[in-house]
């Protein structure tokens, strides 16, 4: 055993930056396999990759740095994929019921848009877990895209990316963007999952009926709560 002596207090930055990529006492639980549920690997092991491979975050709010990065990260789709890209597209409202919108991040210069683009600039940790799942998905023969966006308690990314096709009867794909600057692997960087309409015909079909009958529901209690004021 060797013994390293820094100072939590007096050499803090260098202390937080050499444990940076380390396994220490207050990680291992974090690290740990997880004993249920199909993806047994823990979130921790995402963070120890991305302590390794990614410059550390400098304190920035998520949700700023996801807003100043976006246009930056749609932008490589565009070139990416050698689109003309709208990066203010407003508001999409459904022909069949006006309370069902979409609030793309960029889409075809078009009336009548075919695809659209959408991006996520997460934690490192979650930019590389998710990045990695996609490519190892896409090796297997049953492979379907929408499998790959995040799809967790603590976020509706995938909803979010259904909802498009719900609005708009003329979408066919959608460029699902994630995007980490901080990422040190140039490879891993910049990663789009394409989905097409034809990949979840199913589940749009599903999350359009579900929140027509939802809006009808609140509706109808609307009507039941002015009859009795």
């Amino acid at each position: 055993m060797r013994i390293i002596r820094l100072s939590q207090s007096k050499d803090r930055e260098a202390w937080l930056d050499f444990r940076r990529g380390r396994i220490s006492g207050t990680k291992v639980k974090i690290v740990k396999p997880l004993a249920r549920g199909k993806d047994r690997t823990p979130m921790g092991f995402w963070q120890l990759l991305a302590e390794k491979i990614a410059i550390a975050s400098d304190g920035e709010p998520d949700m700023d740095r996801g807003h100043r990065l976006e246009d930056e990260a749609l932008t490589k789709t565009a070139e990416k994929y050698g689109l003309d890209m709208d990066l203010d597209p407003g508001v999409w409202v459904s022909d069949e019921n006006e309370d069902i919108i979409f609030s793309p991040d960029g889409c075809e210069k078009s009336d009548r848009p075919t695809w659209v683009a959408e991006a996520k600039c997460l934690s490192s940790a979650n930019h590389l877990k998710y990045v990695i799942k996609d490519m190892r998905a896409r090796k297997q023969d049953d492979y379907n895209p929408i499998d790959s966006v995040p799809n967790d308690a603590k976020s509706s990314y995938r909803e979010q990316a259904i909802d498009g096709f719900v609005v708009n009867e003329n979408l066919e794909t959608l460029y699902f963007t994630l995007y980490d600057d901080r990422i040190a692997l140039d490879k891993y960087m910049h990663h789009v999952i394409v989905i097409k309409r034809s990949d979840i015909l199913e589940e749009i079909e599903a999350q359009r009926q579900m929140q027509v009958e939802t809006l009808i529901e609140v509706n109808k209690l609307i009507a039941e709560l002015t009859e009795e004021s």
